[in-house]
């Protein structure tokens, strides 16, 4: 009887199927994670977005200085009414006098009025805010501008955090070199279960070391360490024909088994508390965390069974 030769793209998807051996997983794993780091700007940190932030509205405040006459009447009153609410904070009365903008009020003092001579600086500034404001309640205005001054600081850093995070995910995303600063709890849930048609099933492929990043904020050097210290077995590193959504060219990665991922999830239990979050998040992590460890469990011993 003659036999008939496979054609050579079964051989390829046979071949792409198989496991991933074990000699070749351990020397996958022990690689160093000191390779060059990738060209790119790195991502902020928020205290660095607050310091660019502060820099382009000074450079705003300089060009509107510029562009406008500094020298009518309620301007000079209002920066008169800022220098006299430095000197009641305690600010020296000298470091007053020198400034610029004191002795521009002072210039225009001696030409419009108001005209005399004070005892103090306080009484000069207070006067002049009187001749050219009257009626004006300075002292009120001041406590209402200090209010909206932390609101608008703390809308701020609120926002230069969420800008510094959003890039860190970004570039935890798209290379290996960075890692979130929190674990997320939705992407652990993903690990074990993923959503098709509105329904939730239990996931068909293993996850990577990428996703196992994302999910975990565990560095990949962290991971494959936690991994060797775990020794795989052969099967329990797959190497399949699927690339990561958002990586369409390089290597194919390699999928993990439930007995490996329960053990990095007990290894993030015990980091869980490094992470700079509050109670109720640590909290909240925890239980989603015990869910997926359970699940990836039982997963491992229904195939202990079937096999």
């Amino acid at each position: 009887m003659q036999q008939t030769k496979p054609s050579r793209g079964g051989a390829n998807r046979a071949r792409k199927t198989n496991r991933y051996p074990v000699g070749r997983e351990r020397k996958f794993l022990s690689k160093k994670g000191s390779m060059a780091r990738r060209t790119g700007r790195p991502p902020g940190t928020a205290q660095q977005i607050l310091a660019d932030m502060s820099a382009r509205e000074k450079h705003v405040a300089e060009i509107v200085d510029q562009k406008i006459n500094l020298y009518t009447p309620g301007i000079l009153a209002f920066e008169a009414a800022s220098l006299l609410g430095a000197i009641e904070h305690g600010t020296h009365h000298l470091a007053i006098e020198s400034t610029p903008i004191f002795q521009k009020i002072n210039q225009y003092a001696r030409k419009n009025g108001p005209h005399g001579k004070w005892r103090a600086t306080r009484d000069f500034l207070e006067e002049f805010i009187e001749t050219n404001a009257p009626g004006w309640n300075w002292r009120e205005d001041a406590r209402q501008g200090e209010i909206e001054s932390r609101v608008r600081k703390q809308e701020d850093r609120r926002i230069a955090k969420d800008i510094a995070e959003d890039a860190r995910w970004r570039m935890s995303w798209a290379t290996k070199y960075y890692t979130p600063d929190v674990p997320d709890g939705f992407l652990l849930c993903g690990l074990a279960r993923e959503d098709r048609n509105r329904r939730r099933f239990i996931r068909r492929t293993w996850p990577t070391l990428r996703e196992l990043k994302l999910a975990t904020a565990i560095p990949e050097r962290t991971l494959k360490k936690i991994i060797v210290s775990l020794r795989p077995k052969n099967g329990e590193i797959v190497k399949e024909p699927l690339r990561h959504r958002f990586n369409r060219r390089g290597a194919v990665p390699l999928h993990y088994g439930p007995r490996l991922i329960v053990g990095v999830l007990h290894e993030l239990l015990n980091r869980l508390q490094e992470f700079s979050i509050q109670d109720e998040e640590r909290e909240r992590l925890r239980k989603a965390i015990l869910s997926v460890k359970r699940a990836f469990a039982a997963r491992l011993g229904y195939s202990r069974r079937s096999t």
